[in-house]
């Protein structure tokens, strides 16, 4: 007993479109196509199946999206404490460069500038213009070594393009031995 497959018309004539035109039809014709040639029960299991699928998936994906909502909460406080920090910073930074810059002191008199600026952090210096260079040497406590060194950064823009440091004895005194390049200013 042949029975005449669905695809074929019942008037007896033309069989199913060949596979080279089924091939030229777009993808939902196709699936249409193959859903309606489907039985009625199958055609309900298959949709609740789909829906099982997409409430699985929204499902999913609404515990995601709790989930991020959670941890963004948390990463809130601290994002807007660095933010309000960068803000003071900026802020900071605005003030020093509205501030004018120091005057600068004369070559000549800078031995005399540097020995003044060591003589009140307690270290004892001796400083001398050589050519476009001031040579300092002498001996201090290292923290008052890098106060020192700060400083005359801060009010004169000097920096060492040369520092030797020797430590001297059980005290945390040490020698040392630095040159700043006049011109670099």
């Amino acid at each position: 007993m042949n029975t005449p497959s669905p695809s074929s018309t019942t008037s007896g004539g033309s069989p199913a479109p060949s596979a080279a035109h089924a091939a030229t039809t777009s993808p939902s014709a196709r699936l249409r196509a193959w859903y309606g040639a489907r039985a009625a029960r199958e055609r309900r299991l298959l949709a609740l199946a789909a829906a099982v699928v997409l409430g699985g998936g929204l499902i999913a994906l609404a515990e995601h999206l709790v989930a991020e909502r959670e941890r963004l909460a948390r990463s809130l406080p601290a994002a807007r404490l660095a933010y309000l920090g960068m803000e003071q910073d900026s802020l900071g930074l605005a003030a020093l460069r509205e501030r004018p810059a120091p005057a600068a002191t004369p070559p000549a008199a800078l031995p005399d500038s540097i020995r003044a600026v060591a003589r009140a952090r307690a270290i004892e210096a001796e400083a001398r213009m050589v050519g476009d260079r001031v040579e300092v040497e002498g001996h201090g406590t290292l923290p008052a070594l890098i106060d020192w060194l700060a400083a005359l950064h801060a009010e004169q823009r000097l920096r060492p393009s040369r520092l030797e440091l020797q430590p001297v004895g059980s005290d945390g005194r040490a020698r040392f031995d630095t040159v700043f390049e006049v011109s670099g200013r």
